[in-house]
């Protein structure tokens, strides 16, 4: 005797499709959120619920997507795999209507930037001028976030594109798109008077030994200047005397004599230091040491983008690429 057939075919498709998305955007809430917990509250869903989803996607895949420890939640490698193949899916879904009521008119033109005070204060003003006068209908958030906290308010999707710095040792999410955009050099800076000012080629070893004058830790340079420590094994002979929120005061600091500061190019030419107080300052190149900020634009993979995002983006990559000074190709 032959099996009954269901009624419905086409229905019981439509509806194991529907939960297969859910597993991965259950995969992708994990992943951005980092807790079983945090992913429930996005998605809207109980704990046990989201925990079966990710466990039907593994049995159906036959890996492991996720590890826990304690509250903390992390993707496998073959998690990660994954997320990158489907991140786009999810993004680009998640876009649909927001592009639709945009294209009728429905949809209220706003764009939210993140990217750290250097970056605004640099060419980057130049071209937001420009946006300005060219998108006068677009309500503009510009958001001074350092490095690491301008990509992570993209990844929470409180903005629509960062411009960050991409340090040594630390990997961007995989959901995200980067648009190389220039790169910079390290330097040291100090005031003439400082006995390191004498160092014409320091090493990381010498500018170790001094006081250093830093920025804080979810910066591009800081993040970098740590990693490049840790790695050499000088970690325990750095001496970080100050640790600054804004290029402003490290180098008020500097100009006391205190101490120096290990900063990118643009960050000591962008912002008002007083004149007399600036021809005292010794920039020492120490790129062959803590190589270069390379400064890109992220963007999530896969979404359907505004066309008022899309044209800013052009802009930027069009306008940075021409008009910074000192740019080094990457």
């Amino acid at each position: 005797m032959k099996p009954k057939r269901s009624a419905k075919p086409s229905d019981d498709r439509r509806y194991f499709k529907e939960v297969r998305f859910r597993q991965i955007r259950a995969l992708f809430e994990i992943a951005r959120h980092g807790t079983f917990a945090a992913a429930s509250r996005s998605l809207g869903m109980a704990t046990p619920s989201v925990w079966r989803q990710v466990r039907a996607l593994e049995d159906d895949y036959g890996v492991q997507l996720v590890t826990a420890k304690g509250h903390d939640v992390r993707l496998t490698e073959d998690g990660e795999r994954l997320l990158d193949l489907a991140a786009p899916l999810v993004e680009g879904f998640d876009s649909l209507k927001k592009v639709f009521h945009d294209q009728h008119g429905k949809a209220e033109r706003h764009l939210r930037m993140a990217a750290p005070a250097t970056v605004l204060n640099s060419s980057l003003r130049h071209v937001i001028a420009r946006y300005r006068r060219t998108h006068p209908q677009v309500r503009l958030s510009l958001i001074d976030a350092p490095s690491r906290i301008a990509w992570q308010l993209l990844e929470a999707e409180k903005a629509d594109l960062a411009i960050v710095g991409t340090p040594q040792g630390v990997t961007l999410p995989t959901r995200f798109e980067a648009t190389p955009l220039v790169r910079y050099p390290f330097e040291v800076v100090c005031v003439a008077s400082h006995p390191f000012a004498q160092i014409k080629a320091p090493k990381l070893r010498d500018i170790v030994k001094q006081p250093l004058i830093l920025a804080g830790e979810n910066s591009s340079s800081r993040m970098q200047f740590d990693h490049l420590v840790a790695k050499a094994g000088l970690g325990d002979q750095v001496n970080v005397i100050m640790t600054a929120g804004n290029v402003t005061s490290i180098l008020n600091y500097v100009a006391l004599g205190m101490g120096v500061a290990v900063l990118s190019r643009p960050a000591t030419e962008a912002l008002p230091v007083p004149a007399d107080v600036k021809a005292h300052f010794i920039h020492r190149d120490v790129s062959a040491s803590l190589g270069h900020d390379q400064v890109v634009l992220l963007h999530p993979k896969g979404r359907h983008e505004l066309a008022h995002v899309r044209a800013f983006r052009e802009m930027v990559v069009k306008g940075l690429r021409a008009d910074t000074p000192r740019k080094v190709a990457l």
